[in-house]
């Protein structure tokens, strides 16, 4: 059978989020799309005008003749239309049992429209949030789940372990609210965070994002991913698809993850192939304190002669003009013995030699970026530390 993912969540009749939002993510990363709507609302892409709960036991009943007939992989649940339907929720989890449960807290609308009155809230915390696997709190909501304040990485820290305390399994607390780039913080019991580091997309058609966030990482929990890595997973691809906006009205558009995987780099690219087979055997790097006076050149031919399969320049001593002159030098040496040639950290270089890819540190600009401006042909490598850092660049690395 299809791996599946159930929404609960409120329509959004402009389609920018809510369950609109969640079935095109789901949709978009291969997995079946059930769903339940908690809610119908009056809006477009100016803002909210109107929400109409559903009745609880008509949620319910959605709920249970889904579950009656399929277990899901996965489920998240956005806007919850009050307290009853809280209860109505908690009452078939309990029964249940669900795994994999995702809770987008959407307490209010970005316009400041009330979503969740504050009995809701209180069960949402007291009895809802110990059946989920995963909680994503902006800064706001996390304030009013809390009532901490939250200024910096410190406040989002501290009001991640009350929520854990509270009964959280694990919080994502987002930070996207805060200035600076967006970084996101994972939080787990017996762990220390995780910091999920972001660039900020200058674009103000942002509605939608959470919901995008949180099917993306119900999907990629359902598909078999450590939470640490689906959540990883799913902040990239929100930052990809905020680049790939739908425009429909006269407001907000919303990031569309469907545009922004059909725009990622081919992995068929014949010459990435050929490049890929190549990379074997003895990986040589220039080093000028190492080199005893040998020039760069001098270094390539002996190493080539001596079977190096893949030749890099890396020199932090010269000059712009005179890299490209020697990186010039390099990759007319490298390939006319047919093997590969990369440039370290510099992606002018790389490109201005022609080059057949670049080594990226942790201080030189990010993979995607990189990967944007080489195309697909050319390979990425990236030093990486941990688990998180690795995940996060895979989609453009190699």
């Amino acid at each position: 059978m299809s791996l599946c993912v159930l929404t609960i969540a409120g329509s959004d009749p402009g389609g920018g989020a809510g369950v609109q939002a969640d079935i095109r993510t789901l949709t978009a990363l291969g997995v079946c799309v059930l769903s339940a709507i908690t809610a119908i609302t009056a809006q477009n892409s100016l803002g909210v005008f109107g929400v109409y709960p559903v009745e609880p036991d008509i949620l319910a009943a959605q709920i249970n003749r889904l579950l009656d007939d399929a277990r899901p992989d996965a489920i998240k649940i956005g806007m919850l239309g009050g307290a009853k339907q809280v209860e109505a929720i908690v009452e078939i989890f309990e029964k249940r049992r669900p795994s994999n449960v995702v809770l987008d807290p959407v307490l209010a609308s970005t316009g400041g429209v009330p979503l969740l009155d504050a009995s809701g809230r209180y069960l949402l915390i007291t009895s809802l949030i110990k059946h989920c696997a995963l909680i994503t709190p902006n800064i706001s909501e996390a304030e009013m789940l809390t009532g901490l304040p939250i200024k910096d990485e410190a406040g989002m820290t501290n009001a991640g372990r009350q929520l854990l305390s509270m009964g959280a399994q694990a919080v994502l607390v987002k930070g996207g609210h805060l200035p600076g780039d967006p970084s996101d913080l994972l939080i787990q019991r017996g762990k220390e965070p995780i910091r999920l580091a972001g660039h900020r997309v200058r674009t103000t058609h942002t509605h939608g994002t959470g919901c995008l966030l949180s099917s993306a990482i119900a999907a990629r929990l359902a598909q078999g991913l450590p939470l640490n890595e689906a959540a990883v997973s799913a902040k990239n691809l929100v930052s990809e698809s905020l680049m790939h906006p739908t425009i429909c009205g006269q407001g907000r558009g919303y990031p569309n993850a469907a545009d922004a995987i059909a725009a990622k780099p081919s992995d068929t690219s014949l010459l990435h192939q050929a490049r890929l087979k190549k990379f074997k055997g003895l990986y040589v790097i220039t080093d000028p304190v190492l080199q005893a006076g040998r020039s760069n050149e001098e270094v390539a031919l002996k190493a080539l002669a001596g079977g190096a399969q893949i030749f890099q320049l890396r020199d932090k001593t010269l000059s712009t003009p005179a890299l490209v002159e020697q990186a010039r030098q390099l990759s007319d040496i490298v390939h006319r013995s047919e093997k590969l040639f990369i440039v370290n950290d510099r992606v002018d270089i790389a490109l201005a030699s022609d080059a057949d890819g670049v080594h990226l540190g942790p201080d030189d600009m990010s993979p995607a970026d990189v990967r944007k401006l080489l195309g697909p042909d050319k390979l990425v490598g990236v030093s990486t530390g941990t688990v998180e850092e690795a995940s996060a660049a895979a989609p453009y690395a190699s």
